[in-house]
């Protein structure tokens, strides 16, 4: 599995964010209206986010710091969870991101200032998401094998793979 290229991260955020603008903007021209982000929204977003960040330590420290060997089977599911982590965190931080600017003109009138308040804070909850994906799938990358480098280059061979 390769690890989460920033492009596509960035095409997820900007993907999010349009439609989000274009789904507000079509709900506003039609007469109906856009429900308020609940508080549990970022509440659980940055919960998930401790999690995936202490997660990501604890591999970190099990794999990095004190050489000990994680189950394959527990570490390709921390992989797949920390890949998919950070495509969602991406993609909410989109969302939340397109909400926020869609209101932002106007954000004198109370009501729409507690919407952009509120989508603002769940695009911080959601980066921390995305940013607690990479972390936990950066920490499960195994460590390269010294001996394994130098025997590989003595063949000529090239022991990186992605």
């Amino acid at each position: 599995m390769r690890t989460t290229r920033p492009a596509v991260l960035v095409a997820l955020i900007l993907i999010g964010g349009a439609v989000a603008w274009s789904g507000v903007a079509i709900l506003q021209a039609t007469g109906q209206t856009v429900g308020r982000t609940p508080w549990s929204a970022p509440g659980g977003l940055a919960f998930f986010a401790a999690l995936l960040l202490l997660g990501a330590w604890y591999m970190y420290d099990r794999v990095h710091r004190k050489n000990r060997s994680v189950d394959g089977l527990t570490a390709v599911r921390l992989l797949a969870l920390a890949k998919a982590s950070a495509l969602v965190g991406a993609l909410a931080t989109g969302v939340y991101a397109g909400i926020a600017i869609r209101f932002l003109p106007s954000a004198d009138i109370p009501d729409l200032r507690i919407r952009v308040i509120r989508a603002a804070v769940t695009v911080v909850a959601a980066v921390a998401v995305m940013v607690g994906g990479l972390l936990l799938e950066r920490a499960c990358k195994v460590p390269e094998d010294p001996d394994q480098e130098e025997r590989a280059a003595r063949r000529g061979g090239n022991s990186h793979h992605d």
